[in-house]
């Protein structure tokens, strides 16, 4: 019985008619498309540029066989990527994420923020109950909290950190991340329907090197927490994005 590789090439890459079995070329075309999809989605720069037209389908498929070590042809690898990209059109999401992020309503900076990691057991649960009375939201104050499953989160003005951080044991207090600050996009609505919104802010950050310590939403709005020294260049590229003047 001969090898996948003779049943379907000859030497020179062809296939050898000889020992073609009409079951078995369909099972291993689906399986190299299988192959070949989950490389390309992986892979978010690879799929924005073959959706452009960035890069030649030949290369990409030259380069997959290489570093996959792929028993196909480049031709095969060719056929599949050509496949992928008319049933996954990941560009036409994203610009869908770009025109409703460009109907945002508004961009919000907020200053002086704090983000306090405590952990997460009865003691906190009891303690977080007090906070809310220590904060004004009618003068515009900030008390939001995240719970993880090993750790709770509370970000807070700076002028509050003392007396909220005073509620903590110092054991029960795993991390201050001073020098924040917030923005807030105030998003359409239909926002929310919209897939890709997030990834296509989150890569606005990344491209301009910003780190983000965190991110939430409460829709319409969605919420960024950047270091302070970030926050020009973050409203900089962030304005042209949503098309505020």
């Amino acid at each position: 019985m001969p090898s996948k590789s003779q049943i379907l090439y000859n030497t020179n890459g062809t296939l050898d008619t000889k020992f073609i079995y009409y079951d078995f070329i369909v099972s291993f075309m689906t399986s190299v498309a299988k192959a070949i999809a989950k490389e390309i989605e992986d892979d978010v720069v690879v799929r924005r540029a073959l959706e452009k037209g960035i890069v030649s389908i030949k290369s990409l498929a030259v380069y997959l066989i290489r570093k996959n070590k792929l028993d196909a042809s480049a031709d095969a690898v060719v056929s599949a990527i050509r496949r992928y990209k008319e049933e996954k059109p990941l560009e036409k999401k994203y610009e869908k994420a770009r025109q409703v992020i460009s109907k945002s309503a508004d961009i919000r900076i907020t200053t002086n923020i704090v983000e306090l990691a405590v952990e997460k057991n009865e003691e906190a649960q009891k303690i977080l109950q007090k906070t809310f009375a220590m904060v004004s939201y009618e003068k515009g104050e900030i008390l939001l909290i995240i719970q993880g499953e090993k750790s709770i989160k509370i970000i807070i003005n700076a002028k509050n950190k003392e007396k909220i951080l005073s509620l903590f044991s110092k054991k029960s207090v795993i991390d201050i991340e001073d020098n924040l600050a917030e923005i807030n996009i105030i998003l359409m609505d239909e926002a929310v329907k919209i897939p890709g919104i997030i990834a296509t802010l989150s890569t606005e950050f990344m491209i301009h090197d910003i780190n983000i310590y965190e991110s939430m939403s409460c829709v319409p709005e969605m919420l960024f927490f950047v270091k302070q020294k970030d926050v020009m260049e973050s409203y900089k590229f962030l304005s042209t994005l949503v098309n505020i003047k």
